[in-house]
């Protein structure tokens, strides 16, 4: 995070933030870069897959599928400030 902006892109499997004009400026190509909107829209379509089967491998702990969105949110949010 460089400015005070909201982030939409982040630098792939890190904690790397940017809003657009910091991307253009850091990087020369910002089509790399991961838009946090998708990511978040990938993760809630796993999490929806996963609760749409029959049968589960695993017990499932609603709870900590609630800490692992409050955590991925509370990082985004956190760069966003």
């Amino acid at each position: 995070m460089i400015c005070d902006d909201k982030a939409s892109l982040m630098i792939k499997d890190s904690n790397d933030y940017y809003c657009e004009d910091c991307a253009k400026e850091s990087f020369d190509d910002i089509s790399l870069l991961v838009k946090v909107e998708e990511q978040a829209k990938k993760l809630k379509e796993i999490v929806e897959k996963f609760e749409s089967q029959d049968q589960y491998k695993e017990p499932v702990d609603p709870d900590a599928i609630v800490d692992q969105y409050e955590e991925v949110k509370d990082r985004i949010e956190k760069n966003d400030e």
